[in-house]
Parts: structure tokens; C-alpha cells; sequence
């Protein structure tokens, strides 16, 4: 049987099953039912430790404030300036966290758009144009300040101890909603699309990031699953398939290994990692979008590509094997059970 066969067969596994453990218990349980019949050594998985992130204060830049004397604050009025300089200038305002920054730069930079468009004193037009080139030269800082230093990003780059279940949402489809928002929200802002950037949610997109923790426990199932097949595999590769099948002939250990191929590798294993290659091609081109340019962007690739790629690899070693089995044994592992 060629290998194409047996790993279109992998790939391809239905996602079915009752239980719905998690990263480490589905890859423990086959582990534990595969040592049995090959007498393989208990693996201890250490999960590879990566770069601890920068403090916040090390990542945010201070944003000019626009300075105002009494002469132009009293023109502002004439567009309801005075009431967005107020705003920041009160005590909440001095204290805003990145994301409602943000909100409020996009939104000064949508009012003076909008202020542009009536009819004022040329001197507030003047005036009004100046404002607009400092913002629109600092509301990069804004964007770098909220995706670098806001709270809720920063907790799903951090290690953690959850990984993904096995066969539920894992809340994958508002976390990709959220992720989707935040890069429509670069693209308007690149654009100078100001009055629409101003009013996409900053604060719902990341409320769902903070309530499912989805990145956190992806990172983790990710690095998890890796180190484990990177240590599981060197003992059954050990193996050579031949050997199993002194003079092609079937045994009883064959026939377990078998049971344990179908029922727990593609059924339940290759089920959950479908799922984590699923979750992970979605979301990490736009974790890569967001943060390509910025100071953290390789730790991030440390947390989700590297590990990604190296359990593409390390499954590829170890459905190999299963396709030895099959070539030098009479196992049939390609043949769908009765």
C-alpha cells in the first residue's frame, strides 16, 4: 500500500467520538494503549520553554498631546472639539488603557475629517489641518501601544496550563471573529479610513479573546502535542516493523496494534490534531499579520509556528512507521474495519 493511501487515510479521519479530552489526555491515553503492546518507556514530555515577553512599559510609546491655548479651544467649538479635549483631558482620560486610546485617537482623528468638511474660520481650518498631520503621524504608536501592552493580548501569548478539548468550539469562531476585527481595524487605519475605524469595537473584540483564552490554549496544545511526539517517536521508529511479524505471520499483537491504529491514532489522535491544524492555519496568518513588524513577532512565532511546523513533521515520522507496519505485515491497516 503506498504511503499517499495511508496518509490520505490519516489526514482525512472522520472527527468523531464521545469523549472530549483534552491535548494531554487524548495523546497520554494512545501513548499508554500503544506502550502496552510494544512495551514502550512512559513518556515524560518537557515541553520546550520559550523567551519571556517584554514588560509593557519596555513596548509602549508616549503619544503627543495636542496643546491647545484658550483661543483655539474656544474655536474648537465651533465643530464640538472642546468636548473630545475634554474628554482625554479629564481624570479617566489620563488614564486610559491602550485599546480605549486608540478609540480615542480614531475618533479625534474622524472628528477633525469631519470638521475639514463644514464651514469655519479660516483659522481654525489652519489650525484644524495641523492637529490632523500630528495624529495621523502618531496613530501608528496607538495601533503598536494596544496590540503590544493591552491586558487581554498579552495574557493569550503568556505559557498556560489549558490546552484545547478534543470536538468542541473552544470558542475558535468568535476568537476568529475577534482576530478578523482588530486586522479590519489596521487595514481602515492604513487606509486613513478614519470615520469607520473609529467605530469598529475594539472592547467586544477583545472580551472575547479574554473569555475563551482560545490563543493561550492553542499555543499550549501546540507545544504540548510537539514535545510529545518528539519524545514518543525515537522509541517506536527503534522498532523495526519486520520484526513484529516473524515470517509475515499474524499474531494477537498485531491485531491489538491494529485496534489501536484505527480506533485511538485516527480516531481520536488524528482528530484532535486535525482540529489544532484547522485552528492554527486560521488564526496564525493574522497573528503574523498584526504583529510581523513589531518587537515581539518572534517570540510569537516561537509560541505557535515553530511548534506547528515541528508537529507536522514529527506526525509525518510517525505515520510512516504505521505505513511500514502495514507494507511488511499482514495488518491491512488501510481497510476500514467491519
Amino acid at each position: 500500500m503506498k504511503f499517499s493511501t495511508l496518509l490520505s487515510m490519516v489526514l482525512l479521519a472522520s472527527l468523531g467520538g464521545c469523549s472530549k479530552p483534552d491535548s494531554e489526555a487524548t495523546l497520554t491515553d494512545y501513548q499508554q494503549r500503544l506502550s502496552r503492546v510494544l512495551e514502550l518507556e512512559t513518556v515524560k514530555v518537557q515541553v520546550v520553554p520559550v523567551a519571556v515577553l517584554p514588560r509593557p512599559s519596555e513596548l509602549r510609546q508616549p503619544l503627543p498631546d495636542i496643546r491647545v491655548n484658550l483661543r483655539d479651544a474656544w474655536a474648537s467649538r465651533e465643530c464640538s472639539l472642546d468636548q473630545l479635549i475634554g474628554e482625554r483631558n479629564s481624570g479617566l482620560g489620563r488614564v486610559y488603557q491602550p485599546s480605549k486610546q486608540l478609540n480615542y485617537e480614531l475618533r479625534l482623528l474622524s472628528r477633525l475629517q469631519q470638521c475639514q468638511q463644514q464651514n469655519i474660520s479660516p483659522a481654525l481650518q489652519q489650525q484644524i489641518s495641523h492637529w490632523q498631520d500630528e495624529k495621523q503621524q502618531s496613530i501608528a504608536i496607538a495601533l503598536s501601544n494596544m496590540l503590544l501592552a493591552d491586558d487581554t493580548l498579552r495574557r493569550q501569548w503568556q505559557s498556560v496550563s489549558q490546552q484545547l478539548v478534543t470536538g468542541e468550539g473552544n470558542g475558535f469562531v468568535p476568537t476568529s471573529s475577534a482576530l478578523n476585527n482588530l486586522a479590519e481595524l489596521t487595514r481602515l487605519i492604513a487606509q486613513q479610513h478614519w470615520q469607520q475605524a473609529a467605530a469598529l469595537d475594539i472592547e467586544q473584540s477583545l472580551g472575547a479573546i479574554y473569555q475563551y483564552d482560545f490563543l493561550a490554549k492553542l499555543q499550549n496544545s501546540l507545544r504540548y502535542s510537539a514535545a510529545w511526539f518528539s519524545q514518543l517517536n525515537p522509541q517506536l521508529l527503534a522498532i523495526a516493523p519486520a520484526s513484529l511479524c516473524p515470517r509475515g505471520q499474524s499474531t494477537e499483537q498485531l491485531s491489538i496494534l491494529t485496534t489501536v491504529f484505527r480506533k485511538f491514532f485516527i480516531g481520536k489522535v488524528q482528530a484532535h490534531l486535525a482540529e489544532l491544524s484547522r485552528f492554527y492555519n486560521e488564526s496564525w496568518p493574522i497573528i503574523a499579520m498584526l504583529y510581523q513588524d513589531t518587537a515581539i513577532y518572534p517570540a510569537l512565532q516561537q509560541r505557535y509556528q515553530q511548534p506547528a511546523e515541528q508537529l507536522r513533521l514529527q506526525l509525518m515520522q510517525h505515520v510512516t512507521w504505521w505505513q511500514q507496519l502495514n507494507t511488511a505485515c499482514p495488518v491491512n491497516l488501510t481497510q476500514s474495519p467491519d
